[in-house]
């Protein structure tokens, strides 16, 4: 007899040992498509005095990295924020 795939909702350790054992393709009969939509994170606009020559380097290293400038400068922050804090910020709120 074939096993019953376990609802969603069992505990995690229930869902891991059943799926050590066991490959979706078991259970495609069973599976249906769903929809998942993920929230953007909502930004603001910053405006950010720099000089001249930090801009420059800035543009440098980002197009070194294949990104944009400001993109990378994003990046900068928020693993800066992230190291400060002790943990990720990416989608968290800074507490106070």
């Amino acid at each position: 007899m074939k096993d019953r795939m376990p609802s969603a909702r069992a505990s995690d350790d229930t869902l891991r040992a059943f799926w050590d054992k066991h490959s979706v393709t078991e259970f495609e009969g069973q599976l249906r498509r769903v929809q998942i939509k993920f929230p953007k994170p909502r930004k603001r606009l910053v405006s950010l005095r720099v000089e001249q020559n930090t801009l420059d380097a800035l543009r440098v290293l980002a197009q070194r990295k294949g990104v944009g400038y400001l993109t990378l400068a994003r990046m900068w922050i928020t693993e800066r924020l992230g190291k400060e804090l002790g943990r990720s910020i990416a989608h968290s709120a800074v507490r106070r």
